[in-house]
């Protein structure tokens, strides 16, 4: 009895430090926590950042967001300068969203910032990659000082880009996805671009990229057909503004279009050599209906016919158009020659 008292008492004492314990705390009132972080070019190579902070102060509750703006050769150091101006130590795990301007984008030099992201553990790498239509220091003080009725900006910007995304608007890209792509051969990135309009962020479209740089842009409509050749339509609808033949009396612009509701069935894409070239033959399949068009016009089957023929043939056509854009500017997100690659190796 008492050898079994002794081992009780031993256990009793051990049990106690074997349970796990938070040794790494963190005080939220004497932390803050990035959430947006603007990048852009400044003179002799260095950087203009601008990063924000969602202030959770119950006294200052009406200042929702603070901003540091940062001009500095390296992001490491100009955070390490923000810490010498806060209050809180600042940390980059809650990072949302990192916008670029479209003239650093066209340097490419995304991909070299990116890289602080990927090598520090304590970064978000699930950050969205933007593309800015003018400067993101810009934005972001006008989303301070003019979006009084909008959420926080990194929830705001957030939730439109993903909205936008799921309507077929843009393109989603994430700091880890954009650094893959980046290094792989045969496809390349494309990311949402957006702008400041009156006193809210529209999603313009998406910036389409060659290597590493920034070269052209194409609009929501534009994408939506590109996420289709792409695959990435899937399971969302998509709004096309088709253009119909207009009859006589028909002058008004809303009996000049059609607002069709698509929805991607499937794609297939088919690849050959011919002549040593490569030929490719890309087959979407939709489904859709009208969900605007003129006045008490799809009673009739033939009526219905004569839409949905022109419907495809118009798509044809953009979709053409899209490709020899994307051919001129020498970007390729749908990733034509990493099936190339994959079927056609001896040829790549």
């Amino acid at each position: 009895m008492y050898k079994k008292l002794i081992k009780l008492t031993i256990l009793l004492i051990i049990i106690p430090f074997t349970f796990c314990g938070c040794w790494d705390q963190v005080l939220v009132e004497k932390t803050g926590f990035m959430t947006i972080v603007g990048i852009e070019p400044a003179a002799q190579g260095n950087l203009n950042l601008t990063y924000a902070m969602p202030v959770v102060d119950e006294d200052i509750a009406a200042a929702k967001t603070e901003l540091f703006d940062i001009q500095s050769n390296l992001t490491r150091i100009a955070r390490d300068n923000v810490n010498r101006r806060s209050a809180k130590n600042m940390l980059a795990g809650k990072i949302q969203l990192v916008l670029f301007s479209k003239e650093f984008a066209g340097q490419g030099r995304i991909h070299d910032v990116n890289s602080i992201f990927e090598r520090d553990p304590s970064d978000a790498i699930l950050a969205w990659v933007v593309v800015v239509d003018g400067s993101p220091r810009s934005l972001m003080h006008q989303a301070k000082d003019n979006f009084i009725d909008k959420p926080r900006q990194a929830f705001y910007i957030s939730d439109l880009l993903e909205r936008a995304v799921k309507t077929g608007s843009t393109n989603e890209s994430r700091i880890f996805s954009y650094d893959l792509i980046s290094v792989a051969p045969g496809i390349d990135n494309i990311a949402p671009l957006i702008k400041v309009v009156d006193k809210s962020v529209e999603v313009e479209g998406s910036a389409l990229f060659s290597d590493k740089n920034m070269v052209g842009t194409i609009n929501a409509q534009e994408n939506g057909l590109l996420m289709a050749m792409m695959k990435t339509l899937k399971n969302k609808n998509f709004t096309y503004n088709a253009g119909i033949p207009s009859g006589i009396d028909e002058t008004y612009s809303e009996k000049q279009s059609a607002a069709i509701q698509l929805s991607q069935n499937s794609k297939k894409i088919s690849i050959s050599i011919k002549n040593n070239k490569p030929i490719v033959d890309i087959y979407l399949d939709f489904s859709g209906y009208a969900d605007e068009y003129k006045w008490d016009n799809l009673n009739d089957e033939k009526e219905v016919k004569k839409l949905n023929d022109h419907v495809q043939q118009q798509i044809q056509q953009d979709c053409q158009k899209l490709i020899d854009y994307m051919q001129k500017i020498k970007s390729d997100p749908i990733g034509i020659g990493d099936m190339i690659r994959a079927k056609n190796n001896s040829y790549f």
